[in-house]
């Protein structure tokens, strides 16, 4: 954050409080230790906080207005971190966003989806599973591995085409998801399978900040085994496709697509 900034990023930051009740933890301002008016300049710039406030106006807009916004989360800080590899991280009320590099509307929607989840004590996502048909088994997974029956290494997670743990539960979670998720792998459980439902079902066809995005993830499964993705990179994706491409390529015909749809226009309590 530049020093010449400083008013307009204490205006947005009071404006996102006031608004949506989404507090913004600084690091940058003045310093002062030495008796001097030092400038700090943080990790956060100027562009980061519009991208941020524009995703917020999409995911406010999806769930239908501020004041279902508010209930929904319940208010939320967000703060830079160094969260390893992650580009973001969310409990309740708090988001957390790599220092490490910029991030996307997508991530926004992503933790957003988080927080919003553990509002309700994590019940939206064990929703979802239930919905979708799915359910988690460590036990039957790791029958599945004994068996050979999956689709990663040994230890999990390779970085080879048809090592991923794409399959139905292949995963670190064993995860047995339903229907027709966008994608899945090693990390993929039901919380994140909420996330990136809340993510896709807002950016599908909606010509918003998500919605290139949001059709990468089901166009790659148009491509050739160990086709390499410029987004995704390369994979099985021509087998994967009958786990993850939707009925004529449409996202709306998958049950996340319902299941989001019934949950932002409260057809569906938890």
């Amino acid at each position: 954050m530049e020093h010449s900034e400083f008013q307009k990023a204490s205006e947005k930051l009071a404006r996102l409080q006031a608004e949506y009740h989404v507090d913004i933890l600084t690091d940058w301002g003045y310093e002062d230790p030495s008796g001097s008016r030092a400038w700090k300049q943080g990790t956060w710039s100027i562009s980061e906080l519009d991208k941020l406030h524009n995703a917020l106006i999409i995911l406010v807009n999806t769930m239908g207005g501020t004041d279902r916004f508010i209930q929904n989360l319940g208010g939320v800080t967000v703060k830079k971190s160094d969260i390893g590899s992650h580009g973001g991280e969310a409990l309740e009320h708090r988001v957390s966003l790599s220092t490490k590099g910029t991030f996307s509307a997508w991530t926004i929607a992503h933790e957003m989806a988080h927080a919003w989840d553990a509002n309700h004590k994590w019940k939206l996502s064990v929703a979802l599973e239930s919905y979708t048909g799915g359910f988690t088994n460590l036990a039957l997974s790791k029958i599945i591995k004994v068996f050979g029956l999956w689709d990663a290494g040994p230890q999990g997670d390779e970085d080879k085409p048809g090592h991923h743990g794409r399959l139905r539960g292949c995963n670190a979670a064993g995860y047995f998801y339903g229907d027709k998720p966008s994608g899945s792998n090693w990390a993929f459980n039901r919380k994140e399978d909420f996330a990136e439902s809340v993510a896709m079902y807002i950016g599908w066809q909606r010509n918003n900040d998500l919605s290139a995005w949001a059709e990468a993830r089901i166009k790659r499964y148009l491509l050739e085994n160990r086709a390499n993705d410029k987004n995704f990179g390369m994979d099985n994706w021509a087998d994967y496709a009958k786990y993850f491409y939707p009925e004529d390529g449409d996202y709306t015909k998958t049950k996340r697509w319902k299941f989001v749809d019934e949950l932002m226009h409260g057809g569906i309590k938890v």
